[in-house]
Protein backbone atom coordinates (compact mmCIF):
# COMPACT_ATOMS: atom_id res chain seq x y z
CA UNK A 1 0.00 0.00 0.00
CA UNK A 2 2.97 2.27 0.26
CA UNK A 3 3.62 4.77 -2.52
CA UNK A 4 7.00 5.70 -3.67
CA UNK A 5 6.83 9.03 -4.85
CA UNK A 6 8.20 11.62 -2.96
CA UNK A 7 5.50 14.09 -2.55
CA UNK A 8 2.95 11.31 -1.31
CA UNK A 9 2.29 10.10 1.93
CA UNK A 10 1.65 6.89 3.37
CA UNK A 11 -0.52 6.39 6.00
CA UNK A 12 2.13 5.94 8.54
CA UNK A 13 2.69 9.79 7.53
CA UNK A 14 -0.81 10.32 8.74
CA UNK A 15 -2.11 11.39 12.17
CA UNK A 16 -4.30 8.41 13.80
CA UNK A 17 -6.69 10.98 14.34
CA UNK A 18 -6.63 12.47 11.07
CA UNK A 19 -9.68 12.55 9.05
CA UNK A 20 -10.43 10.62 5.94
CA UNK A 21 -12.87 11.41 3.70
CA UNK A 22 -14.73 8.95 1.48
CA UNK A 23 -17.41 9.47 -1.62
CA UNK A 24 -19.77 6.93 -2.97
CA UNK A 25 -22.03 7.73 -6.16
CA UNK A 26 -24.62 5.53 -6.13
CA UNK A 27 -25.55 4.57 -9.84
CA UNK A 28 -28.80 3.66 -9.59
CA UNK A 29 -28.85 0.03 -10.06
CA UNK A 30 -25.79 -0.38 -12.02
CA UNK A 31 -23.07 -0.11 -8.95
CA UNK A 32 -21.67 2.36 -7.78
CA UNK A 33 -18.52 5.14 -7.92
CA UNK A 34 -16.50 4.83 -4.47
CA UNK A 35 -13.34 7.07 -4.17
CA UNK A 36 -11.59 9.59 -1.99
CA UNK A 37 -9.93 12.86 -3.33
CA UNK A 38 -6.59 12.27 -1.27
CA UNK A 39 -7.26 14.98 0.50
CA UNK A 40 -4.20 14.29 3.49
CA UNK A 41 -1.82 13.92 0.77
CA UNK A 42 -2.20 9.91 0.33
CA UNK A 43 -3.33 8.93 -2.82
CA UNK A 44 -3.37 5.16 -2.71
CA UNK A 45 -6.50 3.18 -2.64
CA UNK A 46 -8.59 2.70 0.85
CA UNK A 47 -10.64 0.40 2.20
CA UNK A 48 -13.27 0.76 4.61
CA UNK A 49 -15.77 -1.23 5.82
CA UNK A 50 -14.85 -3.97 3.15
CA UNK A 51 -15.13 -1.19 0.38
CA UNK A 52 -12.72 -0.06 -1.75
CA UNK A 53 -12.07 3.45 -2.45
CA UNK A 54 -9.77 4.22 -5.23
CA UNK A 55 -8.10 7.63 -5.06
CA UNK A 56 -9.46 10.29 -8.12
CA UNK A 57 -7.71 13.48 -8.54
CA UNK A 58 -10.86 15.52 -7.62
CA UNK A 59 -11.30 18.82 -5.61
CA UNK A 60 -14.29 18.81 -3.18
CA UNK A 61 -15.36 22.17 -1.65
CA UNK A 62 -18.38 23.58 -0.19
CA UNK A 63 -18.78 20.60 1.88
CA UNK A 64 -18.72 23.33 4.99
CA UNK A 65 -22.13 24.49 7.24
CA UNK A 66 -22.57 28.06 7.89
CA UNK A 67 -24.64 29.88 10.64
CA UNK A 68 -26.86 31.65 8.26
CA UNK A 69 -29.15 28.69 8.08
CA UNK A 70 -28.43 28.37 4.10
CA UNK A 71 -28.07 24.69 2.75
CA UNK A 72 -24.47 23.77 1.11
CA UNK A 73 -23.87 23.29 -2.07
CA UNK A 74 -20.95 21.67 -2.61
CA UNK A 75 -18.99 20.76 -5.92
CA UNK A 76 -17.01 18.41 -6.88
CA UNK A 77 -14.26 18.92 -9.65
CA UNK A 78 -13.08 15.40 -11.88
CA UNK A 79 -10.43 15.55 -13.83
CA UNK A 80 -11.32 14.88 -17.62
CA UNK A 81 -7.87 13.80 -18.81
CA UNK A 82 -8.58 12.31 -22.34
CA UNK A 83 -12.54 12.71 -21.78
CA UNK A 84 -12.54 9.98 -19.59
CA UNK A 85 -15.55 11.68 -17.22
CA UNK A 86 -17.01 12.77 -20.32
CA UNK A 87 -17.56 8.90 -21.35
CA UNK A 88 -19.76 8.45 -18.18
CA UNK A 89 -21.60 11.39 -18.79
CA UNK A 90 -23.06 9.94 -21.71
CA UNK A 91 -23.71 6.89 -19.63
CA UNK A 92 -25.50 8.07 -17.22
CA UNK A 93 -26.87 11.17 -18.16
CA UNK A 94 -25.09 13.68 -16.56
CA UNK A 95 -25.06 11.85 -13.21
CA UNK A 96 -28.08 14.14 -12.52
CA UNK A 97 -30.24 13.91 -9.41
CA UNK A 98 -27.47 10.58 -8.59
CA UNK A 99 -27.16 10.06 -4.94
CA UNK A 100 -23.13 11.54 -3.07
CA UNK A 101 -22.70 10.09 0.34
CA UNK A 102 -19.36 11.60 2.00
CA UNK A 103 -18.53 9.55 4.77
CA UNK A 104 -16.08 11.11 7.02
CA UNK A 105 -13.69 8.78 9.51
CA UNK A 106 -10.69 8.72 11.24
CA UNK A 107 -7.46 7.29 9.75
CA UNK A 108 -6.85 4.87 13.05
CA UNK A 109 -10.16 2.81 12.19
CA UNK A 110 -9.19 1.61 8.62
CA UNK A 111 -9.62 -2.08 7.59
CA UNK A 112 -6.39 -3.78 8.51
CA UNK A 113 -5.65 -4.11 5.04
CA UNK A 114 -4.76 -0.96 4.35
CA UNK A 115 -1.35 -1.13 6.62
CA UNK A 116 1.67 -3.45 6.27
CA UNK A 117 0.80 -7.19 7.26
CA UNK A 118 -2.57 -6.38 7.13
CA UNK A 119 -2.50 -5.24 10.93
CA UNK A 120 -3.76 -1.74 12.09
CA UNK A 121 -1.23 -0.56 14.69
CA UNK A 122 -3.28 2.15 15.91
CA UNK A 123 -6.83 0.95 16.94
CA UNK A 124 -9.38 -1.94 15.94
CA UNK A 125 -11.03 -1.18 13.10
CA UNK A 126 -14.30 -0.04 13.24
CA UNK A 127 -16.92 0.93 10.56
CA UNK A 128 -19.06 2.06 13.26
CA UNK A 129 -16.79 4.69 14.06
CA UNK A 130 -17.47 7.78 11.85
CA UNK A 131 -19.71 10.79 11.59
CA UNK A 132 -23.48 10.47 10.25
CA UNK A 133 -23.25 10.11 6.32
CA UNK A 134 -23.46 13.19 4.36
CA UNK A 135 -26.03 13.22 1.51
CA UNK A 136 -26.57 15.09 -1.59
CA UNK A 137 -27.55 14.56 -4.79
CA UNK A 138 -25.72 16.08 -8.04
CA UNK A 139 -28.17 19.04 -9.04
CA UNK A 140 -26.35 19.78 -12.52
CA UNK A 141 -23.11 20.03 -14.34
CA UNK A 142 -21.70 23.59 -14.19
CA UNK A 143 -18.61 23.46 -16.22
CA UNK A 144 -17.19 20.73 -18.84
CA UNK A 145 -13.92 20.91 -21.23
CA UNK A 146 -11.27 18.61 -21.82
CA UNK A 147 -9.66 19.31 -18.56
CA UNK A 148 -12.07 19.30 -16.39
CA UNK A 149 -16.23 18.68 -15.10
CA UNK A 150 -17.56 19.89 -12.41
CA UNK A 151 -20.89 19.28 -10.69
CA UNK A 152 -22.99 21.19 -8.03
CA UNK A 153 -24.85 19.33 -5.21
CA UNK A 154 -27.53 20.49 -3.27
CA UNK A 155 -30.00 18.59 -0.25
CA UNK A 156 -33.01 16.55 -1.18
CA UNK A 157 -34.30 19.58 -0.31
CA UNK A 158 -33.19 21.80 -2.80
CA UNK A 159 -33.01 18.84 -5.97
CA UNK A 160 -34.44 20.41 -8.96
CA UNK A 161 -38.19 19.21 -9.31
CA UNK A 162 -38.04 17.79 -6.05
CA UNK A 163 -41.83 16.79 -5.01
CA UNK A 164 -42.57 17.26 -0.81
CA UNK A 165 -43.73 15.34 0.32
CA UNK A 166 -42.42 12.59 -2.32
CA UNK A 167 -45.50 10.94 -2.34
CA UNK A 168 -49.31 12.40 -3.43
CA UNK A 169 -52.24 11.29 -1.63
CA UNK A 170 -54.93 9.81 -3.50
CA UNK A 171 -57.26 7.21 -1.88
CA UNK A 172 -57.42 4.11 -4.59
CA UNK A 173 -54.36 4.23 -6.63
CA UNK A 174 -51.24 3.01 -5.65
CA UNK A 175 -48.03 4.95 -6.58
CA UNK A 176 -45.59 1.66 -5.53
CA UNK A 177 -44.09 0.20 -8.80
CA UNK A 178 -45.36 -3.59 -9.24
CA UNK A 179 -42.75 -6.28 -7.99
CA UNK A 180 -40.34 -3.00 -7.22
CA UNK A 181 -38.35 -3.37 -4.31
CA UNK A 182 -40.08 -0.69 -2.80
CA UNK A 183 -43.52 -0.58 -0.96
CA UNK A 184 -44.60 -3.64 -3.23
CA UNK A 185 -41.94 -6.32 -3.31
CA UNK A 186 -44.31 -8.89 -4.32
CA UNK A 187 -42.59 -11.88 -6.03
CA UNK A 188 -45.28 -14.68 -6.38
CA UNK A 189 -46.65 -16.00 -8.95
CA UNK A 190 -48.40 -14.45 -12.05
CA UNK A 191 -51.83 -13.58 -10.80
CA UNK A 192 -53.53 -10.72 -13.44
CA UNK A 193 -53.47 -8.48 -15.61
CA UNK A 194 -53.85 -4.15 -15.16
CA UNK A 195 -57.41 -4.68 -15.42
CA UNK A 196 -57.46 -7.31 -12.95
CA UNK A 197 -59.02 -10.26 -14.98
CA UNK A 198 -57.36 -13.11 -13.79
CA UNK A 199 -54.97 -16.16 -14.98
CA UNK A 200 -56.15 -18.76 -12.99
CA UNK A 201 -59.91 -19.55 -11.48
CA UNK A 202 -58.29 -19.54 -7.87
CA UNK A 203 -57.14 -16.99 -5.59
CA UNK A 204 -58.92 -14.14 -3.70
CA UNK A 205 -62.68 -13.40 -4.92
CA UNK A 206 -65.03 -10.83 -4.05
CA UNK A 207 -68.06 -11.52 -1.98
CA UNK A 208 -70.47 -13.39 -3.78
CA UNK A 209 -73.80 -13.74 -3.67
CA UNK A 210 -76.39 -17.05 -2.59
CA UNK A 211 -76.42 -18.09 -6.11
CA UNK A 212 -72.22 -17.92 -6.07
CA UNK A 213 -72.35 -14.90 -8.83
CA UNK A 214 -70.00 -12.29 -8.34
CA UNK A 215 -71.72 -9.14 -6.53
CA UNK A 216 -69.77 -6.46 -7.92
CA UNK A 217 -68.04 -7.75 -11.14
CA UNK A 218 -65.79 -4.38 -11.91
CA UNK A 219 -63.91 -4.97 -8.99
CA UNK A 220 -62.70 -8.28 -10.59
CA UNK A 221 -64.49 -10.12 -13.54
CA UNK A 222 -65.66 -13.09 -13.53
CA UNK A 223 -63.54 -14.09 -16.97
CA UNK A 224 -60.37 -15.82 -16.81
CA UNK A 225 -57.33 -16.08 -19.18
CA UNK A 226 -56.83 -19.97 -18.58
CA UNK A 227 -59.76 -21.75 -17.02
CA UNK A 228 -60.49 -25.03 -15.71
CA UNK A 229 -57.25 -27.10 -17.66
CA UNK A 230 -54.47 -25.07 -15.75
CA UNK A 231 -54.13 -25.01 -12.33
CA UNK A 232 -51.97 -22.43 -9.80
CA UNK A 233 -49.54 -24.48 -8.86
CA UNK A 234 -48.50 -24.97 -12.57
CA UNK A 235 -47.18 -21.38 -12.50
CA UNK A 236 -43.94 -22.45 -10.24
CA UNK A 237 -40.95 -21.06 -10.78
CA UNK A 238 -38.82 -22.80 -13.11
CA UNK A 239 -35.17 -22.40 -11.87
CA UNK A 240 -34.05 -22.96 -8.42
CA UNK A 241 -33.26 -19.60 -7.56
CA UNK A 242 -36.78 -19.20 -7.85
CA UNK A 243 -36.53 -16.67 -10.92
CA UNK A 244 -38.93 -17.48 -14.56
CA UNK A 245 -37.07 -18.70 -17.47
CA UNK A 246 -35.82 -16.08 -19.51
CA UNK A 247 -37.25 -15.05 -22.79
CA UNK A 248 -35.33 -16.52 -25.72
CA UNK A 249 -35.98 -15.65 -29.20
CA UNK A 250 -36.62 -18.54 -31.63
CA UNK A 251 -37.60 -20.51 -28.72
CA UNK A 252 -41.75 -21.80 -29.23
CA UNK A 253 -43.75 -21.91 -26.12
CA UNK A 254 -47.18 -22.93 -25.43
CA UNK A 255 -50.31 -21.87 -23.50
CA UNK A 256 -49.60 -21.21 -19.71
CA UNK A 257 -45.89 -21.27 -19.91
CA UNK A 258 -44.28 -18.64 -18.48
CA UNK A 259 -41.42 -16.28 -19.22
CA UNK A 260 -39.38 -13.24 -17.89
CA UNK A 261 -38.10 -10.46 -19.49
CA UNK A 262 -34.71 -8.77 -18.15
CA UNK A 263 -35.04 -4.71 -18.79
CA UNK A 264 -31.52 -3.56 -20.18
CA UNK A 265 -31.95 -0.63 -17.51
CA UNK A 266 -32.93 -3.02 -14.83
CA UNK A 267 -33.33 -1.62 -11.44
CA UNK A 268 -35.04 -3.39 -8.80
CA UNK A 269 -36.54 -0.14 -6.98
CA UNK A 270 -38.13 1.33 -10.28
CA UNK A 271 -37.83 -1.06 -13.66
CA UNK A 272 -37.69 -4.69 -12.24
CA UNK A 273 -38.16 -7.64 -14.46
CA UNK A 274 -41.17 -8.19 -16.38
CA UNK A 275 -43.16 -11.19 -16.18
CA UNK A 276 -45.54 -12.60 -19.39
CA UNK A 277 -47.87 -15.52 -19.66
CA UNK A 278 -48.48 -17.68 -23.08
CA UNK A 279 -51.51 -17.43 -24.46
CA UNK A 280 -51.25 -19.81 -26.98
CA UNK A 281 -49.64 -22.83 -28.40
CA UNK A 282 -46.02 -22.55 -30.67
CA UNK A 283 -45.76 -19.14 -29.54
CA UNK A 284 -42.52 -17.34 -30.52
CA UNK A 285 -42.99 -13.83 -30.60
CA UNK A 286 -41.29 -11.28 -28.30
CA UNK A 287 -43.76 -10.57 -25.21
CA UNK A 288 -43.25 -7.27 -25.16
CA UNK A 289 -44.76 -5.99 -28.49
CA UNK A 290 -47.07 -9.33 -28.65
CA UNK A 291 -50.47 -8.52 -26.54
CA UNK A 292 -52.40 -11.16 -28.23
CA UNK A 293 -49.89 -14.06 -27.42
CA UNK A 294 -49.19 -13.04 -24.46
CA UNK A 295 -50.43 -11.56 -21.56
CA UNK A 296 -48.04 -9.39 -18.75
CA UNK A 297 -48.65 -9.69 -15.17
CA UNK A 298 -49.83 -6.17 -14.01
CA UNK A 299 -51.54 -4.88 -11.14
CA UNK A 300 -54.26 -2.54 -11.14
CA UNK A 301 -52.74 0.05 -8.34
CA UNK A 302 -55.94 -0.55 -6.63
CA UNK A 303 -57.00 -2.42 -3.25
CA UNK A 304 -58.68 -4.98 -5.19
CA UNK A 305 -55.46 -5.79 -7.24
CA UNK A 306 -53.33 -5.49 -4.13
CA UNK A 307 -56.09 -8.33 -2.59
CA UNK A 308 -55.55 -10.19 -5.14
CA UNK A 309 -52.11 -10.77 -4.22
CA UNK A 310 -51.82 -9.89 -1.04
CA UNK A 311 -55.33 -11.80 0.76
CA UNK A 312 -54.73 -14.84 2.93
CA UNK A 313 -56.58 -16.72 0.23
CA UNK A 314 -54.70 -15.36 -2.63
CA UNK A 315 -51.28 -16.74 -0.37
CA UNK A 316 -52.58 -20.28 -0.98
CA UNK A 317 -52.56 -19.59 -4.78
CA UNK A 318 -49.31 -18.71 -5.38
CA UNK A 319 -49.30 -15.33 -4.04
CA UNK A 320 -48.47 -13.25 -1.32
CA UNK A 321 -45.28 -14.24 -1.65
CA UNK A 322 -43.06 -10.73 -0.70
CA UNK A 323 -39.35 -9.01 -0.30
CA UNK A 324 -38.54 -8.88 2.94
CA UNK A 325 -38.44 -5.30 4.45
CA UNK A 326 -35.02 -6.99 6.53
CA UNK A 327 -32.17 -7.24 3.59
CA UNK A 328 -30.36 -9.71 6.54
CA UNK A 329 -33.84 -12.19 6.58
CA UNK A 330 -35.13 -14.37 3.91
CA UNK A 331 -38.15 -13.59 1.43
CA UNK A 332 -41.89 -13.91 3.35
CA UNK A 333 -45.19 -14.71 2.71
CA UNK A 334 -47.22 -11.50 3.31
CA UNK A 335 -51.01 -11.90 4.37
CA UNK A 336 -53.75 -9.18 4.71
CA UNK A 337 -55.07 -10.70 8.22
CA UNK A 338 -51.42 -10.46 10.00
CA UNK A 339 -49.92 -7.67 7.85
CA UNK A 340 -52.50 -5.88 6.05
CA UNK A 341 -51.77 -4.64 2.95
CA UNK A 342 -48.65 -2.98 1.04
CA UNK A 343 -51.05 -0.66 -0.45
CA UNK A 344 -49.57 3.21 -1.02
CA UNK A 345 -52.39 4.90 -1.37
CA UNK A 346 -54.65 6.28 1.08
CA UNK A 347 -58.07 5.18 1.10
CA UNK A 348 -58.74 7.13 4.65
CA UNK A 349 -58.56 10.67 2.83
CA UNK A 350 -61.78 9.30 0.41
CA UNK A 351 -64.21 10.92 1.96
CA UNK A 352 -63.05 14.18 2.39
CA UNK A 353 -62.91 17.03 -0.58
CA UNK A 354 -59.65 18.85 -1.79
CA UNK A 355 -59.87 22.87 -0.85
Amino acid sequence: MRDTGKNTKTLFDLDPSSIICLYNINLKGKGAYLFHAGENGYKQKIVFNGQEYDFMPILAQGFELHGDGKLPRPKLTFSNHQGQISLRLDRFNDFINYKVTRIKTFVKYLDNINFPNQINPHAEPDADAAFPDEVFFINQKTKEDDNIVEFELVSLLELQNSMVPARSVYSNICPWVYRGSIGCGYKGKPIADSKNKRFMPSGYFPQTNSEGQLMDTSMVGAEVYLSGEYKSTEFAPYTADGAYVTWQAGQSYNRGDVVQIVPFDMDSETNPVGIYVCMNNGTESNPTNDGYNWVRDECARTVCGCRLRFSDSATGAGGGERLSSNPDSKDSFWTESEEGLPFGGFPGVDPYEFK
